[in-house]
């Protein structure tokens, strides 16, 4: 009677942990993007963040598209080693991914900037576009510096 006991109690607490995982847990964002929102009269804004090939092959990322603004360009910051001036420079589509490469967007390094605003939207939204067809909408959040 006791082993019956044990073994049923020990079924119910495998399925609290096993509920606990599945419901509580939190999948962490393939793609997590954020700004710090620009001035209104400002026309271009920087976005910073993480982006992780989401599939299980390489790709490319072929272009990123907005609502808000007219053109996503993929840029990067490098100090010059003699003068330490800091220099930005766009690089080109497409953008590799290899199989599970994170791309860290970060201030000083690679970023996306945005230019030519349309509009301003609540919600900034960016459209990522993969070589295999596929599309992602990421809503960029808003941090404050």
């Amino acid at each position: 009677m006791l082993r019956k006991i044990n073994i049923t109690n020990a079924g119910i607490l495998f399925l609290i942990q096993v509920n606990l995982l599945v419901f509580c847990h939190k999948q962490s964002e393939v793609i997590q993007l954020w700004m710090t929102p620009p001035p209104e009269v400002a026309k271009s804004a920087a976005v910073y963040g993480e982006i992780r090939n989401p599939f299980t092959s390489f790709v490319e990322i072929q272009k990123i598209e907005s609502q808000d603004y007219k053109l996503v360009e993929f840029h990067e910051t490098s100090i010059d080693e003699t003068t330490q001036i800091a220099r930005m420079r766009k690089v080109e589509y497409p953008i590799p991914l290899q199989t599970s490469q994170t791309i860290l967007l970060k201030r000083s390094g690679k970023h996306l900037m945005l230019y030519d605003k349309l509009k301003q939207s609540e919600n900034l939204k960016l459209e990522i576009h993969f070589s295999n067809g596929e599309k992602r909408t990421v809503v960029v959040e808003k941090r404050s510096l």
